[in-house]
């Protein structure tokens, strides 16, 4: 199941008052991206990808006490 199918499974079964504020934060999430600079970037990674990336991030900051 996707992120996506999740979450309007959720959205179904939540009482009004959660969707009306979820629904606000979302509008507001989207305003803000429109404006930020790197906005146009958002999404353009596959999940692997990112994972991928993730790692490779995780991997840069462990850091060998013996070699300093």
């Amino acid at each position: 199941m996707t992120n996506r199918e999740q979450l309007i499974q959720e959205l179904e079964k939540a009482p009004d008052d959660l969707v009306q504020m979820l629904l606000d934060f979302l509008h507001r999430v989207q305003a803000t991206r429109k404006d930020h600079p790197l906005a146009k970037f958002a999404g353009i990674l596959s999940d692997a990808e990112a994972a991928e990336i993730k790692q490779s991030i995780a991997e840069c900051r462990r850091v060998d006490a013996k070699e300093w």
